[in-house]
């Protein structure tokens, strides 16, 4: 589902004009959500907010794709308030450490939902990782959860059709 987002290394670094960017993101999450999921007056409001950074030359760059990755992915299930906040506790490091941080829980979350196992956290774990852990869970669960919701309705309507 979200475990086709790109490796930091694979992130453009040379600079995207809004409409680029509403491209890639639409490229990047490859179908894991509705298309048009973030839209131009949403990163608008994000960079008002606070919650990304003003781009330099109406041009944002690699960090700001990673930043609105997580959050296409963190709004799932989380406030813009949550998310801000879980994000200062993430990105503490720098934006290439806690997008990658990000990118093994979605991978480790994949991994155990495949074996039908959904563990949200060890006891030793720390707090923002236990954290991002369980928002990352909760966004990849609604999506799945809405996924199977739109199957069942389509089997429902094609049966009534018959």
């Amino acid at each position: 589902m979200f475990g086709g987002l790109p490796a930091w290394e694979q992130i453009p670094d040379i600079g995207l004009y809004m409409d680029q960017v509403l491209i890639y993101m639409e490229m990047s999450l490859g179908g894991a959500l509705a298309t048009g999921e973030i839209t131009r007056s949403m990163v608008n409001n994000y960079v008002k907010s606070g919650l990304l950074p003003r781009p330099a030359k109406k041009k944002y760059d690699r960090e700001h794709l990673a930043m609105l990755l997580m959050i296409a992915v963190l709004k799932q299930a989380l406030s813009m308030e949550h998310i801000a906040r879980l994000l200062s506790l993430v990105l503490a490091r720098g934006t290439e450490a806690g997008y990658t941080r990000f990118l093994r829980e979605i991978a480790a979350l994949e991994e155990n939902v495949s074996r039908g196992q959904i563990e949200l956290s060890p006891a030793e774990d720390e707090p923002e990782l236990h954290a991002l852990r369980t928002a990352v869970s909760a966004a990849v669960c609604t999506v799945r959860a809405g996924r199977l919701l739109d199957a069942m309705a389509q089997t429902e309507n094609a049966e009534k059709g018959k």
